[in-house]
């Protein structure tokens, strides 16, 4: 599993949810963007350890909505964001849940912080035997 694979689910949600008519962009805002759009952030990534050599990641996201008609545009945006968003699924079909969503209006921008978490399991590398060769002696 990669971030770019959460990310890329988030961007086909935003999509489906609100249509072609918002730009969505990743990491950075370029200059001259036009409003309304969208710009999701990779904030942080945690990895604790569980029993059986897995581990638990959790990853934060920023999703900013960048809205055209002001600051009661970016709050109603807010709540349609984590619900769309309460539910994303990977190019291969995993489905992930949303949790711990949260939005904040900073500046007229919405910015609406989300967890996504899930598991990973280690995988020891096993050594097979190259050959095996068996001489059997039959009496008879």
């Amino acid at each position: 599993m990669e971030i770019n694979e959460i990310i890329t689910a988030i961007s086909i949600k935003l999509n489906q949810t609100f249509g072609d008519n918002y730009s969505n962009y990743i990491d950075d805002v370029p200059q001259g963007f036009q409003a309304p759009a969208f710009l999701i952030m990779f904030l942080s990534l945690e990895n604790i350890r569980q029993i059986g050599n897995r581990w638990r990641v959790s990853t934060l996201f920023n999703v900013q909505y960048f809205p055209s008609n002001g600051r009661s545009d970016a709050s109603n945006h807010s709540l349609k964001v984590q619900q769309a968003l309460a539910e994303i699924t990977l190019l291969n079909g995993t489905v992930m849940l949303g949790t711990g969503a949260t939005s904040e209006i900073v500046d007229g921008i919405a910015h609406n912080m989300i967890h996504f978490n899930f598991y990973l399991q280690e995988v020891e590398a096993k050594d097979f035997m190259e050959s095996l060769e068996q001489h059997s002696i039959l009496k008879g």
